[in-house]
């Protein structure tokens, strides 16, 4: 059976990136390689939409989530975490890892933070330095408004760190323009590269913020990366091939045009509600994201018995909930290289799912 990964990452893998991965890889101090670094580099800034410095770095998203906490965040200084799922709430996680103060403003998982709530308690407490945020929160499937909620902590002349994973590539998220100082994301989701790449993004204005006392870093530590950048290096030993199928992914997107990637990316998530929802599935975000597709399944059927049949019978891997949703939602992945044609076949085997499992063996 031809397993296909509908996964919220990590995603299925273009054959041009694949056989990128197949080259023999140079030698990380050779000049060949040092050239292709600096043009990835450069790449990344398209997408990441900064004119500013990207960094890039051996980890998953997560490492990049700790680095930009190590990096920015002076010890003793107060930060807000915006919740509303699994990997919003990371950020507070990590910080209490090195010991900084912080504040989570709550929000309930697949709602959507309203800006103004932002606004208002970044008003009321001027002791917050750093605004921690998700743009598109893969644990419910939901998007929060980085646009509006950048403008507040701009507004209060605070910093904004945005986790991007699941949106970079996928939703327009211009870094510089909206006023972000620092964007991190990971290779697996909406850049078609397998796990183990990081990137982190400092706008042009977040130069400095790296400076100075911090909390203890050492293979996070962005400083030792920026000396290395302007010679093609990497601070430490790089994951070579991996870059290698970077580049080649980038390419794609550039190939298409980073406006077209966004615009096919909603037309697939929009062609996956209505099939899905037409099914008797329920959204479970108020606010759904493009990346991901998260379902309540229909009445009278469970959703671990979908995402099990899924890969049993169709052999299509999709995601069941995180956490307090285990068992209560599934959440079908389409952030990269799928099309309409990919959707179409998801729903099919959806609408097999939903007559084999409903409790009068057929769809009512």
């Amino acid at each position: 059976m031809k397993i296909r990964l509908f996964t919220p990452g990590p995603v299925e893998i273009p054959p041009r990136v694949l056989r990128a991965l197949a080259q023999v890889p140079p030698h990380h101090r050779t000049e060949d390689f040092r050239t292709r670094l600096k043009r990835v580099t450069e790449k990344l800034k398209n997408v990441h939409g900064t004119a500013g410095e990207v960094f890039l770095l051996s980890a998953s998203g997560t490492g990049a989530m700790e680095a930009a906490v190590v990096n920015l965040v002076r010890p003793g200084e107060k930060s807000l975490v915006i919740g509303g799922g699994k990997f919003g709430e990371r950020w507070a996680r990590i910080l209490e890892a090195y010991g900084l103060p912080h504040e989570m403003l709550a929000v309930e998982w697949g709602a959507s933070v309203v800006p103004r709530e932002v606004d208002a308690l970044l008003e009321r407490d001027p002791a917050i330095t750093t605004v921690f945020a998700t743009h598109s929160e893969t644990s419910t499937g939901a998007l929060h408004d980085i646009r509006a909620i950048a403008s507040a902590a701009r507004e209060n002349k605070r910093r904004i760190v945005v986790d991007g994973v699941t949106s970079i590539g996928v939703h327009p998220l211009p870094q510089d323009e909206w006023g972000i100082d620092a964007v991190v994301c990971g290779s697996q989701k909406g850049l078609m590269t397998p796990p183990g790449i990081a990137t982190l993004s400092l706008a042009p204005w977040a130069a400095d913020a790296i400076e100075g006392e911090r909390s203890p870093r050492f293979y996070f530590d962005l400083r030792r990366a920026r000396k290395s950048a302007p010679l093609g290096e990497t601070a430490f030993t790089p994951p070579v091939s991996l870059i290698l199928a970077l580049e080649e992914g980038l390419d794609l997107i550039a190939e298409e045009g980073l406006a077209a990637v966004h615009q096919r990316h909603e037309q697939v998530a929009l062609a996956m509600r209505t099939g899905a929802t037409d099914l008797g599935f329920r959204l479970f975000p108020a606010h759904p994201s493009n990346a991901v597709t998260a379902l309540q399944a229909p009445d009278g059927i469970e959703a671990p018995m979908i995402v099990k049949r899924l890969r049993d019978v169709h052999g299509m891997v999709v995601a069941g909930g995180q956490d307090q949703l285990k068992g209560k939602i599934l959440r079908v992945g389409h952030m990269g290289d799928y099309d309409l044609a990919d959707v179409y076949a998801m729903v099919g085997a959806l609408a097999e799912c939903v007559q084999a499992l409903s409790p009068s063996g057929a769809r009512s």
